[in-house]
């Protein structure tokens, strides 16, 4: 029986961290000059520094947040992660979205992290 993917192992840690709201154990898993952009807006954040700010701001600004994965793909230098994400907002107010991951990834470290986020919406009646 061969191992898993060295992309699997890290999509794991990396989700583990994320729902554990562990910004610095997210943060070691980024390199020196990793970025971060959420589709729908024209910020990118460039840099440690400047990603972990932001995560902190995100994380803070949902309150349980928690990623449920749904699908992984990818190989040594990419993955793609498919999650729902849950959480509530900071009144309290419920929130599911369906999220999608890009991950890239250069000597086992994220160099580049495209979130792609699409509120859920309860199904409709026929």
């Amino acid at each position: 029986m061969s191992a898993a993917p060295a992309y699997k192992d890290l999509a794991t840690r990396y989700t583990a961290a994320w729902n554990a709201h562990d910004v610095p154990a997210i943060m070691a898993m980024h390199a020196e000059d990793t970025s971060y952009r959420r589709h729908g807006s024209a910020r990118i954040y460039r840099g440690k520094e400047a990603v972990a700010e932001q995560f902190a701001r995100d994380l803070s600004g949902l309150p349980g947040y928690r990623m449920e994965p749904v699908s992984l793909h990818g190989s040594e230098d990419h993955f793609v992660a498919e999650s729902i994400l849950t959480a509530t907002t900071p009144d309290g107010a419920p929130v599911t979205m369906e999220l999608i991951d890009l991950i890239t990834l250069r000597d086992g470290k994220v160099v580049s992290k495209d979130s792609y986020f699409m509120q859920s919406r309860p199904p409709r009646d026929k």
